[in-house]
């Protein structure tokens, strides 16, 4: 595996509703952004997600990046889990 650095976490900007990132400066140089609790789940579990597994917070709350709060998911059903949240808190 080639030598990389990891910054951050940063927090996140309005586009991506302040969720923390991190910066990983490759061997060769170049800069990659990631979603911290991503690169978290990856670290602690040693695989790197497809694009189209998301990284779920089991407690609801985006902002939560302990490991223990995190599980991959695929992305149609964390849409449909938000979607949950989102209609039971509008009542």
């Amino acid at each position: 595996m080639p030598t990389r650095k990891v910054y951050g976490p940063y927090k996140g900007s309005a586009k991506n509703k302040g969720r923390e990132i991190v910066v990983i400066r490759h061997s060769d140089g170049s800069l990659t952004s990631m979603d911290a609790a991503r690169h978290k789940y990856q670290k602690k579990t040693g695989k790197k997600l497809p694009r189209h597994v998301d990284v779920d917070h089991k407690n609801g709350n985006r902002h939560d990046n302990r490991a223990s709060n995190l599980r991959a998911m695929s992305h149609s059903k964390n849409v449909a889990k938000g979607n949950k949240e989102r209609t039971r808190r509008s009542k």
